[in-house]
């Protein structure tokens, strides 16, 4: 535990630094760009492992951007999409409230969505609004047409997109068969989002994230229907794309040991 929060608060300070460092040396780039840099690297690093602390410290960065470039689209669409991580790392946890982070991450998408034709923002907000009705079940009368809208919008603009077949099926995977969702509909999205992955090459400010996430899923869409082989070989594909997968190392491969 001691080596993880020294492990945490180097990553942390290396990138404040580097963004200090940054703006000290003056300007080939915005200060905006170089927070938006090193707050990206933050999010890379803290999302397999789960770390809510290194999220948070990119957030403020991100916050930061926001203040120096407020119409910036990709500024924003990286702060909603630290939100969404900071709300699914911390739905579940004893006290943890994510209403409010949700409502801001789904705002911040909707500004972003509204400078720039991102497919991830629509994709992301679909998520949004998927955990918004899964803590407040009765929110689906409304809120569920309005997710639909966004991942029908995401598809419209990123048909190849492999994040958003990725949160599709994320979404499937939530949502009921009688409602659209359902393992069979989630195991198809995560396949086409799989098979996209193997050709995604994002460049720029472009989002790189969710190559090993649609393995993760699949596997969990495999526990699912008692199909635990399967489910153990597609978990592993995941750790050979993310080793730092500690949901999957510490949770779901040990689920499994107990299942049989």
């Amino acid at each position: 535990m001691w080596e993880h929060r020294s492990l945490v608060r180097s990553c942390v300070a290396a990138a404040v630094l580097c963004a200090a460092r940054l703006d000290a040396q003056g300007a080939k780039t915005t200060p905006a760009a170089r927070y938006l840099d090193s707050a990206r690297t933050l999010i890379a690093k803290a999302t397999p492992l789960g770390d809510l602390a290194m999220l948070r410290s990119a957030r403020v960065l991100l916050d930061r951007a926001a203040i120096a470039a407020p119409n910036d689209p990709w500024v924003l669409h990286y702060l909603g999409y630290e939100l969404y991580r900071e709300a699914t790392l911390s739905m579940g946890r004893e006290g943890a409230d994510v209403k409010e982070i949700l409502e801001r991450c789904d705002s911040i998408l909707q500004m972003s969505a509204a400078l720039a034709a991102i497919p991830e923002n629509h994709a992301l907000r679909s998520g949004v609004l998927g955990m918004m009705i899964g803590s407040s079940p009765l929110k689906g009368i409304t809120l569920g047409p309005r997710s639909g809208a966004q991942i029908e919008r995401a598809l419209t603009l990123g048909p190849d997109n492999p994040r958003v077949w990725l949160l599709r099926g994320i979404g499937a995977f939530n949502t009921p068969a009688m409602f659209g969702g359902g393992m069979d509909n989630a195991k198809e999205y995560l396949t086409k989002s799989i098979a996209l992955f193997a050709k995604d090459n994002p460049t720029g400010k472009a989002p790189s994230w969710g190559r090993h996430e649609a393995w993760v899923w699949m596997g969990q869409a495999y526990v699912k229907e008692g199909k635990l082989d399967s489910a153990r070989a597609a978990y592993n594909r995941a750790l050979e794309i993310e080793p730092n997968d500690g949901w999957v190392r510490m949770a779901l491969l040990p689920a499994l040991d107990k299942k049989k």
